[in-house]
């Protein structure tokens, strides 16, 4: 999704993903499938990396998911490109989970009780401090093994959102704010809906101007929370480009961002008041992709082979000028699936439309 927006907003691109899948390698001029984005990057991962980057001689490095929890790689990237995005010093604060919550008690702002104490009572998520995607959170007793950077933080009833801003300085600009989809049985990210909520839009944007000051953040970067009974309970902050980014590609985000980050002044966005929603299809029980046939409208396509049960297969996409007309236009591409895969394949994947 990076490379797609940053090729639309006339940037040549080499991408270094963890899968390099259809869409990817699509989107850009050079694609290095990088083995250190899901799994612990050695020095020879890091070697190997730099030695792509320096034939490629980027302007800039950009960092999505995946990346943020490798201190040392951020800091060893940062000495060697220019990295528009957020200091390094700024990114363990927000991905320490007790400065954070004291960051949030210190300005008034909602935020559930964390801990590094195993609880014996009481509702608990387990959660592994600088992760991406919501994998990593469990409930608390079904958390068979602690880590290191292992936490324990008060469950929060409510619906989940997301906050995604530009940030610059003393200043922010509120993007949008969306609903979050979880996969079934897990906290797993599975997509986002735009939402046109006045309140929650009022909520943003008054806990964006307590926090992102005290926060020091630059560029995009968006923040989890739960809304609950006109109040927004903070649960997260990410310190870098977000998937939920895919709702606003009509937005010149990759130029803002560098933007936000290399300038003086924060570059002004228009964003529409139009519908959009992001879906992530996740696999129920082992699928054999190769043998399906992808439509060119389905998104983040594997490149064959087989995709385990629980992993995502690919993501749909749809927009709209109503909540109705998105939802009709996601069944529709459900409709289609199960016409052109058969309801045995389609009886195998979540596909989260809800």
């Amino acid at each position: 999704m990076y490379s797609q927006m940053a090729q639309q907003e006339g940037f040549s691109v080499l991408a270094v993903d963890a899968f390099a899948d259809v869409d990817t390698r699509q989107a850009a001029q050079q694609v290095y499938q990088w083995p250190g984005l899901y799994e612990q990057a050695t020095n020879d991962h890091m070697a190997a990396l730099f030695e792509v980057l320096e034939s490629f001689e980027p302007d800039a490095v950009l960092v999505g998911s995946g990346f943020e929890a490798n201190q040392a790689g951020y800091a060893a990237l940062l000495a060697r490109y220019t990295v528009p995005g957020n200091a390094a010093e700024a990114i363990n604060r927000a991905n320490n989970p007790q400065w954070l919550k004291a960051c949030c008690d210190a300005h008034g702002v909602q935020s559930p009780l964390v801990t590094h104490t195993r609880p014996t009572a009481g509702q608990w998520l387990y959660k592994q401090a600088g992760q991406c995607g919501g994998a990593h959170v469990h409930d608390w007793q079904g958390a068979s093994t602690e880590v290191e950077q292992g936490y324990w933080q008060v469950f929060q009833p409510g619906q989940a959102v997301g906050i995604l801003f530009l940030a610059h300085a003393q200043t922010y600009q509120l993007i949008g704010v969306h609903a979050l989809r979880q996969h079934v049985g897990s906290y797993a990210y599975a997509g986002a809906t735009r939402l046109h909520d006045d309140a929650l839009k009022v909520a943003a944007s008054q806990l964006l101007q307590a926090l992102v000051p005290a926060l020091g953040l630059i560029g995009i970067n968006s923040i989890d929370a739960i809304w609950h009974e006109n109040t927004l309970h903070v649960i997260e902050v990410n310190p870098r480009l977000s998937a939920s980014m895919r709702l606003y590609c009509d937005l010149p985000l990759i130029q803002a961002h560098i933007a936000s980050c290399q300038a003086e002044a924060m570059p002004a966005l228009q964003p529409r008041d139009g519908f959009a929603s992001h879906c992530i299809l996740y696999a129920r029980q082992t699928i054999n992709v190769s043998q399906l046939s992808f439509p060119n409208w389905l998104e983040d396509q594997p490149s064959g082979g087989n995709i385990a049960a629980g992993q995502p297969i690919c993501s749909i996409y749809a927009d709209g000028d109503s909540e109705r007309e998105v939802q009709l236009a996601l069944r529709n591409k459900k409709t289609r699936l199960e016409t052109l895969w058969g309801t045995y394949v389609c009886d195998r994947i979540e596909f989260n439309i809800h």
